[in-house]
């Protein structure tokens, strides 16, 4: 029974007063930090009385519209582990300030020997930017910082909300743990160290309301940015991820991965090099983003290039246990493991008006390579020991490939593909494409499956008999000719531009929900742009990119 009006009205103020005589109102208050002229015995109130270690910063507890600020051009050694409970309107700051020297150089933080540059633990509407932040081994000052390192470390471990986490502008760079692991990476052993890593470690913990946004990253052991909720006996997702205008470079896993997150958004990011091997510590494997049983992504103005792995290893994968997962108008660049990944129980994914560039070119066998690369991927994973479930409902439409001729790449189909719609892309393969499908048996039957519910129509190839006829799915319309790109071979997506306007304008098919299918996609299947952000007229033309009669095309 609902308490009435006047009741619950009392009952707040009551409750208002009460708090109100035991937390008196807190003035929001700056603090500063110099490790050259600051001393830990004097109030940090001003830059004449700054604080000089990380250390003693880290022993206030920042309430809301406090700054904590660091002086520019001084390098502080060690971890800051903030303590952070602002609020909506006021939340905590932690930034640079101008000394007398280095006025345009940020903040550096040095955790070598340390678990994290910066730790935050139970925090609450913070925003920490404009620092350059380092972890890069070292004999170990905490034993946790021995096979683990991160640039930031934002963990919730008891409960409570806690929203408005805004991580800005930040420079992490050289991530590493003193010692390598053993963990499924190209090398024996792989080393632990991560950019960016926030994570919910009690069901009741709840964070939300994430924007990591203009962080330059480059040299991790591992991951880039990591972000994943609670993964308990139930599933806690967290909630309202944006992840923008990043550059990710030299990543020694993926570059993103958001786990166990729902309501994402993955915007205008630059990742070159995941998986890299620049450094022999690093895990050297990793896609530039792979979403995990997340719901409601989407992936869109990225650039994808160069991401290498025995496994995986595309530019955008969706791995498995995902709903809702959209990955449109990407430029997606010779990545090893290829374009298109659907894993999994995924449930109406898509890929649509993206460019992809000579994906694909892994060998299973050379270069430690344990799988083929592919231009198209659907597989059953769900984890090691765990059934085949194949992906539901997956709709790949108005994309645009280029796969040049020495090089070679694949499609592959599990057998227990459950709906998928490929239409309106232009496949301009040049090598002769293989079939790495795999065939897998009902478990409750023990009978071979084949792929359900397929429309595969009304694709433009560079050659006839462009699919080997092995293949589970065919294409049941398929077009041939040339798009006769403006530069084929290039790496700009302008260079994609077709110009053979009889072959490509008005000639796609208004993408529709498969037979059964309810959904389609939760956003729509139809767009009002494309990769340019031209506007589609008519009937949708072939590939990722709407002929316009003038010079009106710009990169997103």
């Amino acid at each position: 029974m609902k308490p009435l009006p006047h009741l619950k009205a009392l009952g707040n103020f009551l409750l208002l007063g009460f708090v109100l005589l035991v937390a008196p109102i807190h003035g929001a208050t700056t603090y500063y930090v110099d490790s050259w002229s600051g001393c830990d015995e004097a109030d940090g109130l001003s830059p004449e009385t700054a604080w000089q270690s990380l250390g003693r910063a880290s022993q206030l507890a920042y309430r809301a519209g406090d700054q904590l600020l660091l002086s520019r051009g001084r390098t502080f050694t060690g971890s800051l582990r903030l303590k952070a409970n602002g609020s909506k309107q006021n939340p905590v700051v932690v930034s640079a300030y101008n000394s007398r020297i280095g006025a345009d150089s940020m903040p550096a933080i040095d955790a070598r020997g340390y678990r994290a540059a910066i730790e935050v633990q139970n925090g609450r509407h913070f925003i920490i930017k404009d620092l350059e932040l380092t972890a890069d081994g070292g004999q170990p000052v905490e034993e946790s910082a021995r096979t683990v390192r991160y640039g930031v470390y934002i963990k919730a471990d008891k409960p409570g909300n806690y929203p408005n986490i805004q991580l800005r502008n930040l420079n992490i760079h050289h991530v590493f743990a003193t010692e390598s692991i053993d963990r499924d990476g190209q090398n024996p052993t792989s080393n632990m160290g991560y950019g960016i890593y926030i994570s919910m470690d009690d069901p009741k913990a709840v964070i939300s309301d994430i924007k990591i946004e203009g962080c330059n990253i480059l040299r991790t052991g591992h991951t880039g940015i990591r972000v994943f909720g609670s993964r308990g006996k139930e599933f806690v997702y967290l909630k309202n991820l944006t992840i923008k205008n990043n550059y990710l470079k030299e990543i020694g896993g993926p570059g993103m991965v958001p786990g166990v997150c729902q309501n994402v958004l993955v915007q205008g990011n630059v990742t070159d090099d995941t998986g890299s091997d620049v450094d022999p510590r690093m895990h050297n494997r990793g896609s530039g983003i792979w979403p995990w049983t997340c719901n409601d992504v989407l992936i869109e103005h990225n650039t994808f290039m160069h991401a290498f792995g025995k496994h995986d290893s595309h530019g955008a994968h969706i791995d498995f246990n995902c709903n809702n997962v959209v990955v449109q108008y990407n430029l997606s660049i010779n990545n090893h493991g290829g374009f298109v990944e659907i894993l999994g129980n995924n449930r109406n994914c898509a890929y649509r008006y993206n460019i992809s560039i000579n994906d694909g070119w892994r060998i299973k066998g050379t270069l430690g390579a344990r799988s083929a690369g592919n231009t198209l991927w659907t597989s059953g994973f769900t984890g090691r020991d765990k059934p085949q479930i194949g992906p539901i409902n997956s709709y790949v439409y108005n994309n645009t490939v280029y796969v040049r001729s020495n090089q070679t790449t694949n499609f592959s189909i599990i057998s227990n593909t459950d709906g998928i719609f490929v239409a309106n892309n232009i496949f301009y393969i040049l090598p002769p494409v293989g079939d790495a499908s795999r065939h897998v048996k009902d478990p409750n039957t023990n009978e071979p499956t084949t792929p359900q519910r397929v429309v595969f129509e009304n694709n433009l190839y560079a050659k006839a008999n462009t699919l080997p006829e092995s293949l589970l799915i065919q294409d049941t319309n398929p077009k041939v000719g040339d798009p006769k790109f403006s530069n084929p071979g290039g790496f700009k997506a302008e260079d994609y531009i077709p110009t053979n306007k009889d072959l490509i304008r008005d000639k796609g098919i208004v993408p529709a929900k498969l037979p059964d299918d309810p959904i389609g996609l939760t956003i729509g299947l139809e767009v009002e742009t494309d990769f340019f952000g031209n506007p589609i007229v008519g009937a949708p033309d072939m590939g990722a990119i709407e002929l316009q009669e003038g010079p009106v095309y710009r990169s997103p």
